[in-house]
């Protein structure tokens, strides 16, 4: 005779978020690797690269913030954010609010970069839907959107 163990309603919930949480790590890492291609072409090192994708998605930024954000001297932000002024990829303005301090913001060649590597990782996502039923299709959706939800 075979005896079944109930766990109490806490630990399956937690086992459960502990498989999602384990399979949405897979499903980013095999993102990240799926297409190198987008990444290979770029000339920016990964603190340039980090200071871009805050300014994606905080624009009009004070170089005190990024400092504050990346955890490094502001001087290396100052120094970065030169490199990616020449490139093109950023530019500086004063400050509405306050003359003395400086803003930086994406250029459109920046956004346009960073849309690009989305863009790659949304087109590898739509291609690998195309692969689901319908009702996995469903259940999907309803995952995402309660986790959208609550984000």
């Amino acid at each position: 005779m075979s005896q079944t163990i109930d766990l109490p309603p806490i630990q399956v919930e937690s086992t459960l978020r502990d498989q999602v949480r384990e399979q949405f790590a897979s499903l980013v890492q095999l993102m990240a690797v799926a297409n190198p291609q987008p990444w290979m072409g770029l000339d920016i090192t990964m603190p340039q690269f980090k200071v871009m994708l805050f300014l994606w998605h905080t624009p009009r930024t004070r170089v005190s913030v990024l400092a504050d954000m990346l955890g490094i001297h502001l001087s290396n932000v100052s120094g970065i954010l030169d490199r990616l002024v020449e490139a093109g990829f950023v530019y500086r303005e004063d400050d509405a609010d306050d003359r003395r301090l400086v803003v930086s913001q994406l250029t459109p060649k920046g956004e346009a970069i960073l849309a690009h590597l989305y863009d790659s990782r949304a087109a590898l996502v739509a291609e690998r839907l195309t692969h689901l039923s319908e009702e996995e299709l469903h259940a999907l959706h309803h995952g995402l959107q309660a986790l959208l939800n609550r984000w």
